[in-house]
């Protein structure tokens, strides 16, 4: 009996002391209610929670940020699109009659200050938090701001366009780029109202008999003198007359970040010489290699990139290009 008392003591003195150890932990929604911010609706442009718009359609992030108990000598803006780490930019705060209260209007696009807050087709967020003396991060408010851009351009991604095949004629080395389908020879005049260009290869300028080199060029159904004669385009009706940019090399980055809507890749475009019926390239690394881009303008007025993924060969050793295309809608 007098056992089970010491037990039922013990077992007191240990939820006792357990109790008096135990420790709270900091609550991240709570702990950083000094500061506030407030997205302000002072123009229509503004956005306040979430907002929809076109491409090329201009968004002000009019904000104010109050710090209660900390003074405040910078302020961070943060971009976050997608599955894209955050970018972060770091502005000071240099009045010091503003460090518990300070307001300031953002206006998008500024790609020469922001460049990573280019505004781009889909979701993107942006938040305002506050930084002390030590640039130690004191609050955000808890909020932030999306802005959701309606569809703008087309991507069209992995397609294979095979070079001629001379006897058969039935690999698709001729493409369209508004839907991103490919003809062979046989069926491409009865499409030509719909293809913007053929690929074809021939030795390289640095190609040697014992160490033979290819490059590859693209030529417009409407090119002055046919490059490739074993194929016959002269009856093909209607001819598109799609214009291209000399290949540019390295552009794999401009691709994947850079073109993010229809006005970015009409700026990418018109940036090159777009006046060309075909490439003409005598290097292999300069023609339609991998990392290259060409960039071209429809007859309807839309702009667009085609890149290079891949200049290879299938299991038959049959070689094609495997092209990406972002383009106008």
């Amino acid at each position: 009996m007098k056992t089970r008392y010491i037990n039922k003591l013990l077992i007191g003195l240990c939820l006792i002391l357990f109790a008096s150890c135990k420790k709270e932990s900091a609550n991240i929604f709570n702990m950083f209610e000094d500061v506030t911010v407030t997205f302000n609706n002072s123009d229509p442009r503004c956005v306040t929670d979430y907002k929809v718009i076109n491409d090329k359609e201009e968004v002000w992030i009019d904000f104010t940020i109050n710090s209660a108990k900390e003074d405040m000598y910078s302020y961070v803006f943060e971009v976050s699109a997608g599955t894209q780490q955050s970018t972060r930019y770091t502005i000071a705060i240099t009045d010091p009659t503003k460090r518990r209260s300070f307001s300031a209007i953002i206006k998008l696009p500024n790609t020469t200050a922001f460049p990573a807050a280019a505004l781009r087709d889909g979701k993107q967020s942006y938040r305002i938090c506050a930084l002390n003396e030590k640039g130690t991060f004191i609050g955000d408010g808890y909020k932030k701001v999306t802005v959701d851009v309606n569809p703008s351009f087309m991507i069209y991604a992995n397609r294979d366009i095979y070079l001629p095949d001379t006897v058969a004629k039935s690999l698709p080395s001729f493409f369209s780029l508004t839907d991103a389908t490919g003809f062979s020879y046989t069926n491409a005049s009865a499409n030509a109202g719909k293809i913007d260009f053929g690929i074809y290869r021939k030795p390289g300028s640095n190609s040697t008999v014992q160490t033979p080199t290819w490059v590859v060029n693209l030529y417009s159904p409407s090119v002055a003198t046919n490059p490739l004669t074993v194929y016959d385009i002269s009856g093909f009706s209607p001819k598109r007359t799609t214009k291209f940019s000399q290949p540019v090399t390295g552009q794999a980055n401009a691709f994947l970040t850079t073109a993010i809507s229809g006005s970015s890749i009409e700026t990418l475009a018109k940036a090159r010489a777009i006046t060309f019926n075909e490439t003409t390239q005598t290097v292999p690394a300069n023609g339609l290699a991998a990392g290259n881009a060409v960039f071209f303008l429809t007859p309807e007025g839309k702009y667009g990139m085609l890149y290079v993924n891949a200049a290879t060969s299938d299991l038959q050793k049959r070689p094609f290009i495997n092209v990406s295309i972002k383009i106008q809608r």
